[in-house]
């Protein structure tokens, strides 16, 4: 039997539609975390000179998986392996990234035997980086807001003049604070910089780190576009009747409507470029759309969460069908 692996945490609301959808085509599913090991999952594996690539097995709740039975790997959104605290500190990092490296490299390597990954680790990695992001973005030709990245709290300053005030700041990373045995952290909305924001000593916090300022371009809808291997499905994500959610439509989920967005062909063919630029299988990625009908590109993110729109759009948005079929027929439907 033909197995699809999902690497992610146990509570992810993604994984259990998906998994259904393969379970519906004929393969098994197999669900760990990447924390599960090596304490709940076992693996043994060989290279030797009588076969090509790493042989062996995966072993979880007393069943046994050879990893030449791996047709495809999602990495969702896995937690990395903790060592127990009767270990040093520095005994810990130790073994936890022995076990990270061992896991993810075996795992990894069968892509060389045409393993299809969701997305490779290396690839998302790089397509993190939001610098890169909107700089591969431009070059694709798509529109990308007027930007700044610095820690000079003059050259800020410099940015919302020459913007005529109008300027929005976000986190250059994943936005959200972490607080310490609290399992939900602060999130980092982007957010409107005001007269207020850059009197001196406003602006003396902009020293602190690194800091991302982007001229605020009006639009009148947001669109979040999804690409699954080369299926692209989009949702409109009306907002700016809202006051909370004008600006991050994060901020108020419940005061959002949507509806299903086709993209033009010439913006297809350039979604699909960026996505291939960063080597990704998978991408969710926001646009907005100007009152003139202008797209511009905002950010992607290679790990994005896409599942809530198929809800909210009562099936509308065949989202978990498409991840299902890149995972189950890869010769089909993959970049």
């Amino acid at each position: 039997m033909r197995y699809v692996l999902i690497l992610s945490r146990s509570n992810d609301s993604h994984v259990p539609p998906v998994a259904e959808e393969i379970r519906a085509r004929g393969l098994g599913v197999i669900c760990f975390n990447v924390a599960d090991f090596p304490e709940q999952v076992t693996m043994t594996s060989t290279l030797d000179p009588f076969h090509t690539g790493w042989v062996g097995t995966l072993t979880m709740q007393k069943q046994q998986i050879p990893l030449d039975s791996l047709l495809s790997i999602w990495r969702r959104r896995p937690r990395p392996y903790k060592a127990p605290e009767v270990y040093t500190l520095g005994e810990r990092a130790f073994i936890e990234e022995e076990a990270d490296r061992a896991l993810l490299g075996v795992l990894d390597s069968l892509a060389l035997e045409h393993t299809l990954w969701v997305s490779r680790v290396h690839s998302v990695r790089r397509a993190d980086f939001k610098p890169l992001q909107v700089a591969m973005a431009q070059r694709l030709g798509l529109r990308v807001p007027r930007t700044l990245i610095t820690n000079q709290p003059s050259a800020a300053r410099d940015f919302y003049d020459a913007c005529q005030g109008n300027i929005v700041l976000k986190s250059v990373s994943r936005g959200m604070i972490e607080h310490e045995n609290q399992r939900i952290g602060r999130f980092i909305y982007t957010s409107k910089v005001e007269a207020g924001h850059v009197v001196p000593e406003q602006l003396a916090g902009v020293r602190v780190t690194a800091h991302l300022l982007q001229e605020y371009i009006p639009k009148r809808l947001e669109i979040r576009v999804v690409v699954i291997g080369k299926q692209i499905l989009a949702a409109e994500i009306h907002s700016q009747h809202s006051t909370r959610a004008r600006v991050d439509f994060r901020r108020a989920y419940n005061e959002l409507s949507y509806n299903v967005h086709t993209l033009p062909d010439e913006m297809q063919k350039k979604v699909l470029a960026l996505v291939r630029a960063f080597d990704l299988q998978f991408s969710s990625m926001d646009f907005l759309l100007t009152p003139a009908g202008e797209y511009v590109f905002i950010d992607l993110n290679p790990n994005g969460q896409f599942y809530w729109l198929q809800l909210r759009l009562a099936n509308r948005l065949r989202l978990k069908e498409a991840m299902a079929d890149l995972l189950a027929y890869p010769e089909d439907y993959q970049l």
